[in-house]
């Protein structure tokens, strides 16, 4: 019996890619080429765990959810440029039929949200790349080491800064009407882990 050696770099279909099943840590198909993350650091965890819990809460406030959020999630930008990436966090506003039905997330989220890691440059520039040309509204790259939510939403099929939140900030999006978020609340928790710099 035969076993694939999977690495970064190989190239696949997206058919095969999603065959692939559960995987351990973070896989993704860029332009057909599969990337191999390993699982996030605990501090990296935690802030998905946190943005998480708030955008939960958030929900449970409307007796009809006004949108959908995972964590972790695979989710085919593009099938015709083999795109799969796995954001921390994809939110989808109700109304946008189709796009949860199957297994995956299929289609432009409306908004996107990646803790940065070791690869930051895969995070601000590839990904803000391939987050706007399949038209996700709202991208927000949260960097760990300075504590900062840079949010970007769409226009003219380009990311234009809208602002970059600090810890004193809150965290809003006329996307999600009546959303906040005291990114202190975060960023400041008694209970964080170590940064990922430290």
């Amino acid at each position: 019996m035969t076993t694939t050696k999977y690495r970064t770099g190989m190239k696949m279909s997206l058919d095969e890619f999603l065959s692939l099943g559960k995987t351990d840590g973070k896989w993704e198909l860029d332009d057909g080429v599969l990337y191999i993350m390993a699982s996030g650091t605990r501090d990296h965890q935690f802030l998905i765990l946190q943005f998480s819990r708030r955008l939960d809460d958030y929900l449970d406030g409307f007796e009809q959810s006004p949108a959908h959020f995972y964590h972790e999630m695979t989710t085919i930008l593009s099938r015709e440029l083999q795109r799969a990436p796995e954001p921390d966090i994809v939110i989808v506003r109700e109304g946008r039929p189709g796009i949860l039905e199957g297994r995956w997330v299929e289609g432009a989220p409306d908004i996107v949200v990646e803790i940065l890691s070791t690869d930051r440059s895969r995070d601000l520039v590839r990904k803000r790349r391939i987050y706007a040309e399949a038209g996700v509204l709202e991208y927000w790259p949260v960097d760990p080491r300075n504590d900062t939510v840079i949010q970007l939403e769409l226009r003219d099929g380009q990311y234009v800064e809208r602002a970059v939140l600090g810890a004193d900030d809150v965290l809003t999006t006329p996307l999600l009407p009546g959303l906040s978020i005291p990114l202190a609340d975060i960023f400041h928790h008694r209970r964080r882990p170590p940064r990922d710099s430290e």
